[in-house]
């Protein structure tokens, strides 16, 4: 025991001193953040994989009743984690929490890994604490609720740390789980990943990154590919959400949104314990460049270039490039930026090393002490509301009728499909059309609908969901075209006069198959690779 406790105690401590930052996880019920709809996308998730939808892609009841292809689109790792706690009996509430949770104490235990590889031990706890303390950290989990923004902190530095290492499956992994994680974090680091690629390379870094790609081809390339099938709209435009300078150096912490002009409720504060590591990291780094290790400086530069790059992107002066470079614009808010000063602002402590003060236990004690009792008030929601799963469900899940939660939503995040004229304003039946007719249910759980049908005449037939690549219609067992329905691009199908069985499947397309395939594969190389290197060990 003396043995295990010495071997591990920073992680023990990391551990224990992160409980401030979750504890209002524990309380009952959900409490008042931004993307409280992550529940009721939960409970989308549980509802398709329950009906063999794998990989979830479209879910059945968002958009009054007419589905959509969220999981095609969304980040679905911290829905597939949250399912996975749901499935052994915990609501949809708290495994929305747990995720939180995990997304907080992993993200403190992997940058400790990172940082121990090129700085003493006692820095590297201090640095962790102040990665999971700064306060962008508290506005992501108890103000935005951004589930997947929050559990992208996780893989940050397991991907630098696999690649100062060259542990191809873990940066493997790594990649995949930043992707799936969130698109936009992924999208914004990987310029950062690949530099520090080039700082450091290997044949076995390439070869990482190109099987985390292949991990994740299922999700990022229908993302692309499908995006041309939706309207090109974002609800924010990018240009109202500049932080001023002024915002990103005062030590304020708000619970109300982002507005345009520098009236934000929110707050953009780098944090104090970051803006003082990043000032003495530049200034014992000039004092002592020379001795710092060649992994010190190639991670120092990582660090500074990261952190001068996602500054200027959240300044307006960028506006530039925000209007130029394909997709960033669906970033909507520019302050997204402080997840990669976060994480650089931490590397800034690797010249503190190199001076033998800073190293002392007894000033690494003090100042964690310091970091947790000055940050951990601001990690708390402002409202503890106590809404468990029903609240969430009825106000974003219009089924079997749309509640008055729910008609005040709008569900203006969606973006349409370019076949839809106009969004849906009430719940429609299964089927519908021009002309009244008699139909009966026989089975359906919003993928798969089997339906008895009598036509006096021959006839348009819409189901009401959007049509998507995936639909497959058949009418006595034979499968017939699909076309787009006005206004809201619902299926469309011909049908002639008479009794009818009507089937409607959604099924991942060939192309899809495909990416499925392809990433099942290299998840098994990746697996393969672990047990070679563990075979060696």
């Amino acid at each position: 025991m003396k043995k295990f406790l010495k071997k591990h105690i920073f992680l023990i401590l990391l551990v224990a001193l992160s409980i401030p930052a979750v504890m209002a996880l524990f309380r009952s019920g959900f409490y008042g953040a931004s993307d409280d709809l992550h529940v009721a996308w939960l409970f989308q998730m549980d509802k398709v994989v329950r009906a063999w939808q794998i990989p979830p892609r479209f879910v059945p009841d968002l958009s009054f009743g007419f589905g959509y292809p969220l999981f095609n689109f969304v980040f679905p790792l911290p829905f597939y984690i949250g399912e996975l706690f749901h499935l052994t009996g915990f609501n949809f509430v708290d495994s929305i929490k747990i995720v939180f949770g995990i997304s907080l104490i992993g993200s403190a235990i992997s940058m400790y890994f990172l940082l121990k590889e090129v700085i003493s031990k006692n820095l590297a706890f201090l640095g962790s604490l102040i990665y999971l303390y700064t306060p962008y950290r508290s506005t992501d989990v108890y103000v935005r609720g951004a589930i997947g923004e929050s559990l992208s902190f996780v893989f940050l530095p397991i991907v630098i740390l696999s690649i100062i290492k060259k542990n191809t499956p873990i940066l493997a992994v790594s990649i995949a789980g930043l992707i799936l994680s969130h698109n936009i974090v992924s999208y914004m680091f990987f310029p950062f990943i690949l530099i520090f690629v080039l700082l450091r390379f290997s044949w076995k870094s390439i070869w990482g990154i190109v099987l985390g790609l292949l991990i994740s081809v299922y999700f990022w390339l229908p993302a692309i590919v499908d995006s041309k099938l939706m309207k090109y709209e974002t609800v924010f435009n990018f240009a109202d959400h500049f932080p001023t300078l002024k915002q990103l150096i005062t030590p304020y912490f708000g619970y109300g949104a982002s507005v345009a002009g520098p009236y934000d409720g929110m707050s953009f504060f780098i944090g104090l314990a970051n803006l003082v590591v990043i000032t003495g990291g530049i200034v014992f780094g000039l004092l002592n460049w020379k001795k710092i290790s060649t992994l010190g400086k190639s991670v120092f530069v990582l660090g500074t270039v990261i952190f001068i790059c996602s500054v200027f992107m959240m300044n307006f002066r960028s506006s530039f490039f925000w209007s130029n470079i394909p997709l960033l614009p669906y970033f909507q808010f520019p302050w997204r930026f402080l997840t990669t000063t976060t994480f650089a602002s931490v590397l800034f402590l690797i010249p503190f090393d190199q001076v033998k003060n800073f190293r002392s236990s007894v000033l690494v004690a003090v100042t964690v002490i310091l970091v947790v009792a000055l940050n951990f008030n601001y990690f708390k929601p402002h409202d503890f509301l106590g809404r468990t799963d029903s609240y969430y469900i009825n106000r974003y899940i219009p089924s079997p009728s749309a509640s008055p939660e729910y008609m005040q939503t709008q569900e203006e995040y969606l973006r349409l499909p370019k076949d839809t004229a106009n969004r849906p304003t009430k719940v429609y039946p299964l089927l519908f059309g021009n002309r009244d007719f008699i139909y009966g249910i026989i089975k359906t759980d919003g993928i798969y609908s089997k339906i008895s049908l009598n036509l006096k005449s021959d006839e348009t037939i819409y189901y009401s969901k959007y049509n998507f690549p995936g639909w497959v219609v058949k009418v006595d067992g034979r499968e017939v075209e699909i076309n787009s329905g006005k206004p809201f691009g619902q299926i469309s199908i011909r049908v002639p006069k008479g009794q009818h069985i009507l089937e409607f499947e959604f099924r991942e397309t060939r192309f899809k198959l495909v990416l499925d395939a392809i990433s099942v594969i290299a998840l098994l190389a990746v697996v393969w690779l672990m047990s070679v290197k563990t075979k060696k060990k």
